[in-house]
C-alpha cells in the first residue's frame, strides 16, 4: 500500500554516543544479589548498561555526538536554522539547555534554539515538531539532539530501576525534503490518568525539595527510593505497554495507509526484551523485521530510540527505498509512532566507535 502522506522533511544524517563506563550485571550482584540479577537478565535480556559519570550530563553527550556529526560530515553550522535538545535531564531549570548547546557547538545568531521536555517518545515527539517547522516554512536545516542522563534520577538502591537503565545521545540533522523520501507520518497521544506511574515526585515547582524528600522508603518488593528519585509503577507500566501501545501503533499504521507487510524494519523503545518481543508478537512483526539495541546499553529512556536509529543505521540494516516504523512509549504515559521512507541513499553515519570521552 502506499500511505498518502505528504514528505516535507527527512534525516541526512546521525550520530550517537554512550559514555565509555561500562556497569556489569556481575557489578550489580553484591547490592541486589546473585538472584535478583539473573532473573533481570533473563527478563530485560540486559547484561550491561553505560551509564554517566557525575560530572558528565546529557548535553555533554550530546555535544560529543552533535560536533563529531558535524566535523565529520562537513556538515556547514551556518546553515543549521535551529537546534532542539529533547530531554528529561537539562542541565538547568534555566536557560534552555538547546542554549548551552548552541553556544558549545558555535551555532550563528540567527539559529534558534529551545528543549523539547520529554521522556520516552522523546525522538518521536521532536521528530514531528521538526517535521513541522520545515513543512510550514520556517526551517530548512534542524539540528536535533536526542539525550538522557536518566541514571541520575534514579537511587542506586533500587532493584527495580539501576539494572535496567543507561545513559546515551542521539543527534540528527533533518532537512527540508526534495524528493518522496523522508517522515512520512506520526501519530502520538497520552493517557494522562497514568501520569504517576513514571514520576519524580519533589524537586519541582509543584513540590519543591524537602526536609522529607531525601528519606528512603522500600516498597514491598524491595526497590529502596526517595521522594526525589525516579518512581515507577512496574505492574502499570507494564500493562500500559502490552494492552495500549500494540493497539495505538495499528491505528498509526491504519492511518498512515501501511501494513507490517509494507515494513521493511520495525524499532520499538528498547525498555526491556520481554516488553518489546510480546509487543513484536502482537503486531505479527517477523524476526526479519525486528531489531534490537539494549543487551550491552540498557534502558536509554528519551534517548533510546533515537540511538536505536542511530545504530541500525549504522549497522546497515535499513533498506534502501524502504519504509521504517519507529514507536516509543513511557512517561506521562504517553506514546508516539513514526513513518520514514528512505531512498536510494540513506542518512550519513560515522564508522567511528560511539564511546564518549572527555
Amino acid at each position: 500500500m502506499e500511505p498518502a502522506c505528504k514528505i516535507f522533511s527527512k534525516i541526512t544524517a546521525c550520530h550517537y554516543v554512550l559514555p565509555g563506563n561500562v556497569e556489569q550485571n556481575s557489578d550489580l550482584a553484591s547490592r541486589f544479589g546473585e538472584k535478583k540479577m539473573r532473573s533481570v537478565e533473563k527478563i530485560s535480556g540486559i547484561v550491561s548498561r553505560r551509564v554517566a559519570p557525575k560530572d558528565v550530563c546529557a548535553s555533554d553527550l550530546g555535544f560529543a555526538a552533535a560536533e563529531r556529526m558535524i566535523k565529520k560530515l562537513g556538515i556547514k553550522k551556518e546553515e543549521i536554522d535551529c537546534i532542539v535538545f529533547a530531554s528529561q535531564t537539562p542541565d538547568y531549570i534555566l536557560p534552555a539547555t538547546a542554549a548551552v548547546l548552541h553556544e558549545r557547538l558555535g551555532l550563528s545568531s540567527g539559529c534558534g534554539a529551545f528543549d523539547l521536555s520529554m521522556g520516552c517518545p522523546a525522538f518521536i515527539y521532536s521528530l514531528s515538531v521538526a517535521n513541522g517547522m520545515i513543512a510550514s516554512g520556517q526551517c530548512k536545516k534542524i539540528l536535533l539532539v536526542v539525550a538522557d542522563t536518566i541514571t541520575k534520577l534514579i537511587n542506586p538502591l533500587d532493584a527495580g530501576l539501576v539494572p535496567l537503565h543507561g545513559d546515551g545521545a542521539a543527534c540528527f540533522l533533518v532537512e527540508k525534503s526534495e524528493g518522496a523520501c523522508g517522515v512520512e507520518g506520526v501519530e502520538f497521544g497520552t493517557d494522562s490518568s497514568l501520569y504517576r506511574a513514571l514520576i519524580v515526585n519533589d524537586g519541582g515547582f509543584r513540590n519543591p525539595l524537602g526536609e522529607d524528600s531525601s528519606k528512603l522508603v522500600a516498597d514491598k518488593f524491595g526497590a529502596v527510593r526517595s521522594a526525589k528519585d525516579l518512581q515507577m509503577d512496574g505492574a502499570a507500566v507494564f500493562h500500559f505497554s502490552l494492552y495500549k501501545v500494540p493497539e495505538e501503533i495499528s491505528k498509526a499504521m491504519q492511518k498512515f495507509g501501511v501494513s507490517v507487510a509494507d515494513l521493511d524494519k520495525v524499532l520499538l523503545h528498547q525498555a526491556n526484551k520481554t516488553m518489546v518481543d510480546q509487543i513484536y508478537k502482537m503486531l505479527g512483526v517477523p524476526p526479519e523485521k525486528q531489531f534490537y539495541f539494549v543487551e550491552k546499553i540498557g534502558n536509554l529512556s528519551a534517548a533510546s530510540s533515537a540511538v536505536l536509529l542511530a545504530e541500525a543505521l549504522r549497522r546497515n540494516a535499513v533498506a534502501k527505498n524502504g519504509r521504517v516504523l519507529i514507536s516509543a512509549f513511557g512517561v506521562g504515559l504517553s506514546w508516539g509512532t513514526a513513518l520514514l521512507k528512505t531512498g536510494e541513499k540513506l542518512p550519513e553515519t560515522l564508522s567511528d566507535a560511539p564511546d564518549f570521552e572527555l
